[in-house]
Protein backbone atom coordinates (compact mmCIF):
# COMPACT_ATOMS: atom_id res chain seq x y z
CA UNK A 1 0.00 0.00 0.00
CA UNK A 2 1.19 3.49 -1.07
CA UNK A 3 2.32 5.53 1.97
CA UNK A 4 0.16 8.65 2.98
CA UNK A 5 2.61 11.50 1.33
CA UNK A 6 4.03 14.35 3.87
CA UNK A 7 3.04 17.34 2.46
CA UNK A 8 4.39 20.80 3.50
CA UNK A 9 4.42 24.28 1.76
CA UNK A 10 7.55 26.01 0.75
CA UNK A 11 8.56 29.56 0.17
CA UNK A 12 9.71 29.77 -3.16
CA UNK A 13 13.06 31.48 -1.90
CA UNK A 14 13.75 28.04 0.56
CA UNK A 15 14.18 25.88 -2.69
CA UNK A 16 17.80 25.21 -3.04
CA UNK A 17 17.82 22.24 -4.94
CA UNK A 18 20.42 19.68 -4.78
CA UNK A 19 21.41 16.68 -7.14
CA UNK A 20 21.32 13.48 -5.58
CA UNK A 21 21.92 11.66 -9.04
CA UNK A 22 21.58 11.99 -12.58
CA UNK A 23 22.46 10.01 -15.92
CA UNK A 24 21.92 9.76 -19.57
CA UNK A 25 19.47 6.72 -20.63
CA UNK A 26 19.76 4.98 -24.12
CA UNK A 27 20.98 7.80 -26.14
CA UNK A 28 22.87 4.94 -28.22
CA UNK A 29 19.34 3.47 -28.97
CA UNK A 30 21.18 0.26 -27.48
CA UNK A 31 17.87 -0.84 -25.75
CA UNK A 32 15.33 0.27 -28.04
CA UNK A 33 13.00 -2.99 -28.14
CA UNK A 34 13.45 -3.32 -24.01
CA UNK A 35 9.74 -3.94 -22.05
CA UNK A 36 8.27 -1.87 -19.50
CA UNK A 37 9.99 -0.52 -16.51
CA UNK A 38 8.79 -1.93 -13.09
CA UNK A 39 6.10 0.41 -11.79
CA UNK A 40 7.92 2.29 -8.40
CA UNK A 41 6.93 4.79 -5.98
CA UNK A 42 8.84 7.65 -6.71
CA UNK A 43 10.93 9.21 -3.77
CA UNK A 44 12.63 12.35 -4.83
CA UNK A 45 12.09 14.67 -7.39
CA UNK A 46 12.68 13.76 -10.68
CA UNK A 47 12.87 15.66 -13.97
CA UNK A 48 13.57 13.66 -17.26
CA UNK A 49 14.24 14.75 -20.71
CA UNK A 50 13.09 13.16 -23.17
CA UNK A 51 16.20 12.88 -26.26
CA UNK A 52 14.19 10.10 -28.51
CA UNK A 53 10.83 8.25 -27.83
CA UNK A 54 8.36 5.65 -29.26
CA UNK A 55 7.09 5.42 -25.56
CA UNK A 56 5.39 6.15 -22.83
CA UNK A 57 5.41 7.83 -19.07
CA UNK A 58 2.64 6.26 -16.44
CA UNK A 59 1.95 8.46 -13.62
CA UNK A 60 -0.82 7.69 -10.96
CA UNK A 61 -2.52 5.91 -13.68
CA UNK A 62 -2.33 8.44 -16.78
CA UNK A 63 -0.29 7.16 -19.26
CA UNK A 64 1.58 10.06 -21.41
CA UNK A 65 3.01 9.18 -25.23
CA UNK A 66 6.47 10.32 -24.84
CA UNK A 67 7.75 12.46 -28.01
CA UNK A 68 11.89 13.75 -28.21
CA UNK A 69 11.68 17.48 -26.48
CA UNK A 70 9.27 16.53 -23.65
CA UNK A 71 10.09 17.88 -20.04
CA UNK A 72 8.90 15.06 -17.38
CA UNK A 73 8.41 15.77 -13.62
CA UNK A 74 7.45 12.95 -10.93
CA UNK A 75 7.30 14.20 -7.97
CA UNK A 76 7.37 12.17 -3.92
CA UNK A 77 4.61 9.42 -3.72
CA UNK A 78 4.06 9.49 -7.19
CA UNK A 79 3.48 5.80 -8.94
CA UNK A 80 5.29 5.24 -12.11
CA UNK A 81 6.50 3.43 -14.62
CA UNK A 82 8.36 3.83 -18.04
CA UNK A 83 7.68 2.01 -21.42
CA UNK A 84 10.58 2.44 -23.46
CA UNK A 85 11.53 2.84 -26.44
CA UNK A 86 13.36 6.21 -25.20
CA UNK A 87 16.23 7.97 -24.94
CA UNK A 88 16.34 10.57 -22.30
CA UNK A 89 18.69 12.34 -19.33
CA UNK A 90 17.31 12.10 -16.01
CA UNK A 91 18.07 13.92 -12.51
CA UNK A 92 16.93 13.23 -8.90
CA UNK A 93 16.99 16.03 -6.85
CA UNK A 94 16.13 17.53 -3.33
CA UNK A 95 14.31 20.51 -2.77
CA UNK A 96 16.22 21.33 0.37
CA UNK A 97 19.02 20.61 2.25
CA UNK A 98 16.84 19.41 5.04
CA UNK A 99 15.74 16.32 2.78
CA UNK A 100 19.08 14.78 1.34
CA UNK A 101 19.13 12.12 4.21
CA UNK A 102 15.34 11.17 3.98
CA UNK A 103 14.18 7.82 2.37
CA UNK A 104 11.27 9.86 0.79
CA UNK A 105 10.76 13.13 0.75
CA UNK A 106 8.06 15.71 1.68
CA UNK A 107 5.32 16.46 -1.06
CA UNK A 108 5.71 20.38 -1.54
CA UNK A 109 3.23 22.90 -2.73
CA UNK A 110 4.64 26.35 -4.19
CA UNK A 111 3.26 28.59 -6.81
CA UNK A 112 6.40 28.03 -8.89
CA UNK A 113 6.43 23.75 -8.64
CA UNK A 114 2.31 23.10 -8.65
CA UNK A 115 2.26 25.22 -12.06
CA UNK A 116 4.76 22.55 -13.44
CA UNK A 117 2.47 20.22 -15.24
CA UNK A 118 3.65 16.21 -15.41
CA UNK A 119 4.57 16.20 -19.19
CA UNK A 120 5.54 19.36 -20.61
CA UNK A 121 6.55 19.90 -24.76
CA UNK A 122 9.09 22.60 -24.44
CA UNK A 123 9.53 25.44 -27.23
CA UNK A 124 13.72 24.83 -27.83
CA UNK A 125 14.62 21.61 -27.22
CA UNK A 126 18.33 22.21 -27.83
CA UNK A 127 18.14 24.90 -25.30
CA UNK A 128 16.96 22.14 -22.28
CA UNK A 129 19.60 19.79 -23.74
CA UNK A 130 22.68 21.79 -23.27
CA UNK A 131 21.35 22.46 -19.32
CA UNK A 132 21.18 18.63 -18.88
CA UNK A 133 24.36 18.03 -20.70
CA UNK A 134 26.06 20.69 -18.51
CA UNK A 135 25.04 19.13 -15.21
CA UNK A 136 25.76 15.38 -15.95
CA UNK A 137 29.44 16.75 -16.87
CA UNK A 138 29.48 18.59 -13.66
CA UNK A 139 28.79 15.67 -11.95
CA UNK A 140 30.78 13.28 -13.62
CA UNK A 141 33.98 16.14 -12.99
CA UNK A 142 32.65 16.83 -9.57
CA UNK A 143 35.12 19.37 -8.88
CA UNK A 144 34.76 21.91 -6.15
CA UNK A 145 33.03 24.71 -7.89
CA UNK A 146 30.27 21.84 -9.50
CA UNK A 147 27.99 21.85 -6.88
CA UNK A 148 27.31 25.34 -7.23
CA UNK A 149 26.90 25.14 -10.58
CA UNK A 150 25.16 22.47 -11.12
CA UNK A 151 22.43 24.02 -8.17
CA UNK A 152 21.94 26.97 -10.42
CA UNK A 153 21.62 24.67 -13.12
CA UNK A 154 18.85 23.06 -11.79
CA UNK A 155 16.77 26.19 -11.06
CA UNK A 156 17.44 27.10 -14.67
CA UNK A 157 15.36 24.17 -15.76
CA UNK A 158 12.72 24.91 -13.18
CA UNK A 159 12.39 28.77 -13.91
CA UNK A 160 12.40 27.93 -17.63
CA UNK A 161 9.67 25.26 -17.33
CA UNK A 162 7.81 27.35 -15.31
CA UNK A 163 8.03 30.38 -17.43
CA UNK A 164 6.78 28.09 -20.41
CA UNK A 165 4.09 26.79 -18.29
CA UNK A 166 2.28 29.30 -17.31
CA UNK A 167 2.07 30.06 -21.11
CA UNK A 168 0.69 26.48 -22.03
CA UNK A 169 -1.12 25.99 -19.43
CA UNK A 170 -2.92 29.18 -18.36
CA UNK A 171 -5.66 29.25 -15.21
CA UNK A 172 -9.04 29.00 -15.92
CA UNK A 173 -10.56 32.89 -16.97
CA UNK A 174 -13.31 33.68 -19.11
CA UNK A 175 -10.41 35.59 -21.02
CA UNK A 176 -7.83 32.85 -21.47
CA UNK A 177 -8.51 32.69 -25.17
CA UNK A 178 -7.34 36.28 -25.72
CA UNK A 179 -4.54 36.36 -23.36
CA UNK A 180 -3.55 33.11 -25.34
CA UNK A 181 -4.35 35.51 -28.49
CA UNK A 182 -2.33 37.77 -26.87
CA UNK A 183 0.66 36.16 -25.66
CA UNK A 184 1.33 34.62 -29.39
CA UNK A 185 1.00 38.17 -30.73
CA UNK A 186 3.93 39.44 -28.28
CA UNK A 187 6.63 36.28 -28.67
CA UNK A 188 6.12 37.28 -32.47
CA UNK A 189 6.55 40.59 -32.41
CA UNK A 190 9.23 40.47 -29.39
CA UNK A 191 12.12 41.70 -31.54
CA UNK A 192 10.45 44.69 -32.17
CA UNK A 193 8.98 47.98 -30.30
CA UNK A 194 6.09 46.83 -28.80
CA UNK A 195 3.56 48.88 -26.99
CA UNK A 196 0.85 48.27 -24.55
CA UNK A 197 -1.07 50.14 -27.10
CA UNK A 198 -0.64 47.81 -29.90
CA UNK A 199 -1.45 44.66 -28.56
CA UNK A 200 -4.28 45.48 -26.85
CA UNK A 201 -5.21 46.92 -30.26
CA UNK A 202 -4.63 43.15 -31.55
CA UNK A 203 -6.71 41.58 -29.24
CA UNK A 204 -9.58 44.51 -29.66
CA UNK A 205 -9.71 45.23 -26.08
CA UNK A 206 -8.86 49.02 -24.16
CA UNK A 207 -5.40 49.15 -22.80
CA UNK A 208 -6.04 49.62 -19.37
CA UNK A 209 -8.61 46.69 -19.61
CA UNK A 210 -5.99 44.63 -21.28
CA UNK A 211 -3.49 45.16 -18.55
CA UNK A 212 -5.91 44.38 -15.81
CA UNK A 213 -7.72 40.94 -17.25
CA UNK A 214 -3.65 40.15 -17.70
CA UNK A 215 -2.25 40.73 -14.67
CA UNK A 216 -5.07 38.66 -12.89
CA UNK A 217 -4.54 36.23 -15.20
CA UNK A 218 -0.97 35.47 -15.69
CA UNK A 219 -0.03 37.04 -12.01
CA UNK A 220 2.54 39.44 -14.27
CA UNK A 221 2.35 42.54 -16.64
CA UNK A 222 2.19 42.49 -20.10
CA UNK A 223 5.47 44.45 -19.94
CA UNK A 224 7.61 42.11 -17.76
CA UNK A 225 6.15 39.21 -20.02
CA UNK A 226 7.46 40.39 -22.46
CA UNK A 227 10.95 41.25 -21.05
CA UNK A 228 11.21 37.72 -19.44
CA UNK A 229 10.40 35.91 -23.18
CA UNK A 230 13.39 38.35 -24.63
CA UNK A 231 15.76 37.17 -21.56
CA UNK A 232 14.76 33.36 -22.32
CA UNK A 233 15.49 33.96 -25.80
CA UNK A 234 18.60 35.48 -25.23
CA UNK A 235 19.62 32.90 -22.69
CA UNK A 236 19.39 30.48 -25.76
CA UNK A 237 21.71 32.76 -28.04
CA UNK A 238 24.13 32.87 -25.20
CA UNK A 239 24.37 28.94 -24.27
CA UNK A 240 24.06 28.30 -28.12
CA UNK A 241 25.93 30.67 -29.77
CA UNK A 242 29.09 32.47 -30.20
CA UNK A 243 27.48 35.74 -31.05
CA UNK A 244 28.54 38.79 -29.18
CA UNK A 245 26.83 40.70 -26.47
CA UNK A 246 25.54 43.59 -28.95
CA UNK A 247 24.48 41.47 -31.47
CA UNK A 248 22.40 38.95 -29.17
CA UNK A 249 20.65 42.34 -27.34
CA UNK A 250 19.40 43.53 -30.86
CA UNK A 251 18.53 40.46 -31.97
CA UNK A 252 16.35 39.68 -28.88
CA UNK A 253 14.72 43.05 -29.15
CA UNK A 254 16.75 45.52 -26.29
CA UNK A 255 17.09 48.85 -27.40
CA UNK A 256 20.92 48.68 -26.32
CA UNK A 257 23.70 46.19 -25.46
CA UNK A 258 24.14 48.82 -22.17
CA UNK A 259 19.99 47.90 -21.28
CA UNK A 260 20.44 44.30 -22.22
CA UNK A 261 22.96 44.08 -19.72
CA UNK A 262 21.02 46.27 -17.40
CA UNK A 263 18.09 43.88 -17.44
CA UNK A 264 19.68 40.62 -17.72
CA UNK A 265 21.89 41.38 -14.63
CA UNK A 266 18.54 42.61 -12.27
CA UNK A 267 16.66 39.21 -13.32
CA UNK A 268 19.56 36.99 -13.51
CA UNK A 269 21.89 38.47 -10.54
CA UNK A 270 25.14 37.73 -13.66
CA UNK A 271 26.20 39.80 -16.69
CA UNK A 272 25.43 38.01 -20.03
CA UNK A 273 28.95 37.32 -20.44
CA UNK A 274 28.86 35.77 -17.03
CA UNK A 275 26.03 33.95 -17.55
CA UNK A 276 27.80 32.51 -20.45
CA UNK A 277 31.04 31.18 -18.51
CA UNK A 278 29.26 30.28 -16.38
CA UNK A 279 27.13 27.48 -18.70
CA UNK A 280 29.82 26.82 -21.78
CA UNK A 281 31.70 23.51 -21.94
CA UNK A 282 34.95 23.55 -20.86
Amino acid sequence: MKPIPVEKNIDTRSIKPTLIRTYAYNLNKNDWTKGKFPMRMVDTYEFEFIMASEGYMNLEGIRYPLKPGDLCLRKPYEMTMGEPPYACYMISISLTDDDLLKKTHPLYHNDIIDTLPPVLSVKNPKYYELIFQKILDQYIKNEASSTLLISSLILEIIYAAYQEARQYYLPSSAYSRVIKKAIDFIESKSTEKLSLEQIALHIGMSASHFQKVFKETMNTSPHDYLTNHRLTKAKEWLLMTDDSMTDIAYRTGFDSNAYFSYVFKQKMGVSPSMYRKMHQKP
